[in-house]
């Protein structure tokens, strides 16, 4: 059985590769890992 993740913003099943965001760290200096697609990306990103 393949890994099929999905995206933590839009909960589609990822076809491509898409990023990885991290959390700031928190008192235990622990991050927590979201899989974001490349549309998701474009919605969240900074706009230059």
């Amino acid at each position: 059985m393949s890994i099929s993740p999905k995206c933590d913003y839009c909960k589609k099943i990822l076809t491509d590769f898409g990023g990885i965001l991290l959390s700031p760290p928190n008192k235990k200096s622990e991050v927590k890992k979201y899989h974001i697609c490349k549309d998701c990306y474009k919605k969240i990103s900074p706009k230059k």
